[in-house]
């Protein structure tokens, strides 16, 4: 709390298993073994295994209470909304381990939610012929074999090692912020480093994400290719988490300065099927549509209630350039202000259009437990929108409530 330290870095480096040395200090229960030496004897038996005293399972709630949007100016004008809700999103994390190598980790989201998707294939080129629909419940899954420690293959559509440690409510932005997220994936992952040290981790995705169907039949697991890469100078170990010890005690982050480097490639641009008149997603989507390669770097620094980071990407065929900064201070343990500057190019715009819409934030968290936190954020858009309307600037208050 509030956000991933160096011993929950070490534990998902190690496959989500705890470091050497660390397993006693952090295990929360003890685990009920299954099996007993008569299985051996049996051919093929499975072998011994063990499950937790009480079921690894967690619930997540979380919500706006308020979103207020501004007025905006100019070609069409329009007044300020302000709403108030309780908490309607609900997300079940789980995970467990089956033998010493094989870890799984994951989230069952959208409880609550009154969003839906497309779940029939009866597509023609004037549309879908049929509408069925579906309740966005999903699933996002992390399956880790761990060869040893910190040398780990993962198979899953979320919690990638792609998106590093940082990125949170009590983080600052790193490399991941600015570069296209992997969607369904399979990924190789090295990290070494009793101090400090390095990490790799080189995957490669389909294009699809993780609604239902799972993949279009379009799609291949070569849809894109990634490969990111970072170098923690000093600190607490990737690999070890330096048992705990940390730069300061009361937020569990230890002093360091990290380098990082990544990029993501995909051959295929989405492009209309004449015959269909359906673009099929083969490549990058979102403000990355019609891209083929995005590169980009950063620096993280940590120093005792301080953090600070910088990350920059570009875009090679559309020439566009991505940045974001952000800086953090801890007033106490459980109060943390945060301001970030984002200019990130959209793709999707229409040529005509100024493609940066950059942003300045600010947002306040207080945790009024280790698992409750209020995070109030004010956005505030520093270029008008297209057509000559004003960006708005907006507030939200959000909570989020884990049991």
């Amino acid at each position: 709390m509030p956000q991933r330290n160096a011993i929950g870095e070490a534990f998902k480096n190690n496959g989500y298993r705890m470091p050497a040395g660390a397993e006693g200090a952090f295990t929360r229960q003890q685990q009920i073994k299954m099996g007993n030496e008569d299985w051996k004897k049996t051919v093929k038996a499975p072998i011994n295994s063990s499950f937790p005293q009480f079921d690894p399972l967690s619930v997540v709630l979380t919500g706006n209470l308020v979103n207020y949007v501004g007025p905006t100016y100019g070609a069409k004008p329009t007044g300020s909304t302000f709403n108030y809700n309780v908490p309607g999103a609900v997300a079940l994390f789980f995970g467990g381990s089956i033998g010493d190598q094989l870890t799984v980790f994951g989230e069952v989201n959208g409880f609550g939610g009154n969003s839906t998707f497309d779940t029939d294939d009866d597509k023609t080129a004037a549309g879908p012929t049929t509408s069925v629909d579906s309740p966005a419940i999903n699933a996002n899954v992390r399956v880790v074999w761990e060869f040893n420690p910190g040398f780990n293959i993962a198979l899953g559509n979320n919690f990638s090692n792609a998106s590093w440690n940082g990125v949170s409510v009590g983080g600052v932005v790193n490399v991941s912020g600015v570069l296209p997220a992997p969607g369904t994936y399979a990924e190789l992952n090295y990290t070494r480093g009793d101090v400090g040290g390095y990490s790799i981790t080189a995957g490669t995705s389909m294009a699809a994400k993780n609604q239902t169907p799972i993949v279009a039949t379009e799609n291949k697991i070569d849809d894109i290719l990634y490969l990111r890469g970072k170098v923690k100078l000093f600190g607490a170990g990737l690999l070890t988490g330096a048992n705990g010890e940390f730069g300061n005690p009361y937020t569990g982050l230890d002093n360091h300065i990290t380098l990082g480097a990544g990029l993501s490639y995909s051959e295929h641009k989405n492009v209309k099927n004449p015959l269909t008149g359906i673009t099929p997603t083969k490549g990058f989507t979102g403000g990355y549509a019609n891209e083929t390669l995005v590169y980009g770097a950063d620096v993280q620094g940590v120093y005792n209630d301080f953090l600070a980071g910088i990350a920059l990407s570009h875009d090679r065929d559309l020439q566009f350039n991505n940045f974001k900064a952000e800086i953090g201070h801890y007033f106490y343990s459980w109060l943390y202000v945060k301001g970030a500057y984002s200019d990130l190019a959209a793709s999707t715009a229409k040529l005509s259009a100024d493609v940066h819409q950059p942003s300045i934030a600010g947002s306040l968290t207080a945790w009024l437990s280790s698992a409750v936190s209020l995070s109030g954020t004010y956005t505030h858009f520093t270029k008008d929108a297209t057509a000559g309307t004003t960006n708005p600037d907006s507030f939200v208050l959000a909570v989020r409530a884990g049991f």
